[in-house]
């Protein structure tokens, strides 16, 4: 046969839309099923965690957290957001330092009015959480800083449609952050972040820079170089490779140790960047989601930009206005009426910004001065004006997060309602995270601190590691732990120093490292100092008036397991579109492989759902797992044909035949093999496999 009988179109998938009516009814199949008692407990986690669901300390309440790609809010979906969580949630407006949103204490029973109010406004929360390709964040100047050279938000945008809904990325061994930077500066903060794009310019072509493997928690590390140089048509083929790098190569038995950071440790930095490099040029030529192109510029970088609070004027005659959201918090009564302000002002849009505010773009000069006296009435500030408070970042901790250590929140509010004190002192970036997660950033600031658990006379207290003078790029140096209740007089201590001692040029860090842990314990020991009386209050956490107890676990849901081996059904699917991509290049030798691969993946999975050693992702090979499945189901002989039918028709397709033929006989077993797996899942009476049976 010629090349044009053997080859099928391939027809690339459309442009994606953020919010999906489809996305609903997945979600509505799901949730009616755990509540019919049909999904046991972890396979609703493993779902709702895709559509941004975390469980609450409080049993019974939820966390939703809302997907917005570089932070960009349209009036009508932050209105959206507004009124469903007046509607439907029982908390605040929470700006996350992932430039997302998180809507609290929603019950069971609302979670689908809630997401369908968000889907008709235009807002999602898919892979929101989960395994997934988490919120795409930029650089929050984009679209008016005079250093960049593309909009990074654009970009953010673009990178979050190019894989959404994608059966590669909903089930990977852990999440991958993804940022984007629209110059060399960087202020996107690739390198704290699993995989990072900075726009840049090589031999007069504009494109991208590369970093991956970055990452904060327990295991802090920065980002390492991968590509010195792509096109911006080729960063979803960048996603891809370093979609299936971590498929392939990372630990999912333990979930504490599976993000690509820790492939870094494995391989080292250049073995990490070459097995993406091998894997896109691999992959590179397939093709994928249509990507729109950007506009670039020729802008020189100046300046490094200025904060981002209050307003700051642009070239063409707007104004952006940086307004300080404390905390991050916002009630629906204050988001409504900063819309409300910014309709007045011909404003189209908002930005969340990683530390926690919000940005009203495109004003006028006189709208934005009615703009910063109506923030005022509403308890905000968009003056600008400089405080030594005005960078603190946290997170929620323990008053929500099931492994929050402390209640970060109570910390950070403690600090603000005693501000008068803190008069004068220096404005530095202080981030509080409630565990070593790191939600808060606390290894990047200049003083961080996160949450512990140590004793006092034998009983456990709430306590915070102290750290100094980090950056994205060079993580703080840890310093003593303190208890919870002294940590503010600790921080107004250290401000203090800092400020007496500061020589023309110095920083945190090069300051922190003159000092010794000595002397920075000679600053702090005045508010270490208390009475017995005073020591039995250290065993409560700020505003808490019960002792404190640690989480019963140190392990997030995001860190969960998949109990049902999605992936494998994943990847399944993900090998039967790419043998008719493979197919649409002109090669047939890949195209068999996969062919090959969505066969076997299913059998994989059956064996797996079975108690079956042979259908691990990584053990087992080709004959073991099909020898395997036709002993175990040797009495259904529908679900045998159709996987005899599908190895077949691989032969066929191997020796020549069209690709349609084998497109329908692999249909036809995957669906088999899924329907056989949900029968043992929700225990069908009647259909019992031997290696299911008890």
């Amino acid at each position: 046969m010629n090349a044009q009988t053997n080859s099928r179109p391939y027809t690339a998938p459309k442009p994606v839309a953020l919010a999906s009516s489809a996305d609903l009814e997945e979600f509505k199949s799901g949730l009616d099923n755990y509540k019919a008692g049909h999904w046991h407990e972890e396979r609703w986690k493993t779902f709702r965690l895709r559509f941004g669901i975390y469980e609450q300390r409080q049993k019974g309440q939820y966390m939703v957290r809302i997907k917005v790609p570089g932070g960009r809010l349209n009036i009508a979906q932050a209105r959206t957001i507004a009124k469903a969580n007046t509607s439907h949630a029982g908390g605040s407006i929470h700006i996350t330092t992932r430039q997302a949103i998180q809507l609290y204490f929603v019950e069971l029973d609302s979670l689908y009015d809630l997401f369908e109010e968000l889907d008709l406004g235009g807002v999602t929360t898919r892979e929101a959480s989960g395994g997934t390709f988490r919120n795409t964040t930029a650089c929050a100047l984009s679209g008016f800083c005079p250093n960049e050279t593309t909009n990074a938000v654009e970009v953010a945008d673009r990178l979050a449609r190019s894989w959404l809904r994608h059966p590669l990325v909903q089930h990977m061994p852990r999440k991958i952050k993804t940022s984007v930077s629209g110059c060399d500066l960087d202020c996107g903060l690739t390198a704290i972040d699993d995989l990072g794009f900075i726009a840049t310019t090589k031999n007069g072509n504009s494109g991208f820079r590369v970093v991956a493997g970055g990452g904060l928690g327990t295991h802090p590390r920065t980002a390492v170089d991968v590509f010195d140089f792509v096109s911006e048509h080729d960063l979803p083929a960048v996603q891809e490779a370093v979609a299936r790098v971590h498929h392939r190569h990372s630990n999912r038995a333990d979930k504490n140790r599976s993000r690509l950071k820790f492939l870094v440790d494995k391989f080292g930095a250049e073995k990490f960047a070459q097995l993406i490099r091998a894997e896109f040029e691999k992959i590179k030529s397939l093709p994928r989601r249509p990507w729109e192109k950007l506009t670039w510029r020729n802008n020189e970088i100046t300046a490094t930009p200025k904060r981002l609070l209050g307003p700051v004027n642009h070239s063409d005659g707007s104004v952006s206005l940086g307004i300080d959201v404390p905390l991050g918090i916002l009630s629906s009564e204050q988001l409504n009426k900063i819309l409300y302000l910014a309709e007045t002002s011909n404003n189209g849009e908002l930005i969340l910004t990683r530390e926690q505010n919000l940005i009203a773009t495109g004003l006028s000069k006189i709208s934005a001065k009615a703009f910063i006296a109506g923030t005022k009435r509403i308890g905000l500030d968009a003056s600008g004006r400089e405080h030594p408070l005005d960078d603190l970042v946290t997170c929620f901790g323990s008053s929500t997060c099931a492994i929050g250590i402390t209640d970060a929140n109570a910390l950070a509010s403690q600090i603000l309602d005693v501000q008068a004190g803190f008069a004068g002192l220096p404005h530095l970036r202080i981030r509080i995270s409630g565990c070593h997660n790191s939600c808060g950033h606390h290894h990047i600031a200049d003083i961080g601190f996160h949450g512990v658990a140590k004793k006092i006379d034998g009983k456990p207290a709430p306590h915070y590691q102290l750290h100094l003078g980090g950056s994205a790029k060079q993580h703080g140096i840890t310093g003593p732990y303190i208890p919870a209740r002294q940590v503010a007089e600790v921080l107004r201590l250290l401000l203090g120093a800092f400020d007496e001692r500061i020589d023309e040029g110095s920083n945190v860090r090069t300051w922190a490292e003159a000092l010794g842990k000595d002397g920075i314990a000679m600053i702090i020991q005045p508010a270490l100092e208390v009475s017995e009386r005073e020591k039995s209050e250290l065993l409560f956490d700020i505003h808490d008036d019960q002792p404190f107890a640690p989480p019963e676990t140190s392990t997030g849901e995001c860190a969960a397991g998949s109990t049902v081996a999605e992936h494998l059904s994943d990847l399944a699917r993900v090998a039967r579109e790419n043998v008719g991509r493979a197919i649409s290049i002109g090669n047939r030798v890949d195209a068999v492989a996969y062919a090959e691969l969505a066969i076997l993946l299913p059998a994989r999975r059956l064996l797996v759902i079975a108690g079956e050693n042979a259908g691990e992702n990584k053990g087992g090979g080709k004959d073991e797992v099909l020898s395997a499945v036709k002993s175990i189901w040797s009495h259904d002989r529908v679900l045998l044909d159709g996987l005899q039918s599908a190895l077949d028709a691989q032969l066929d397709f191997k020796h020549g035949a069209q690709a349609n033929e084998i497109d329908a006989e692999i249909a036809q077993w995957q669906t088999l093999a899924t329907s056989r797996v949900e029968a043992i899942l929700q225990d069908v009476p009647g259909y019992i496999t031997a290696g299911a049976a008890e």
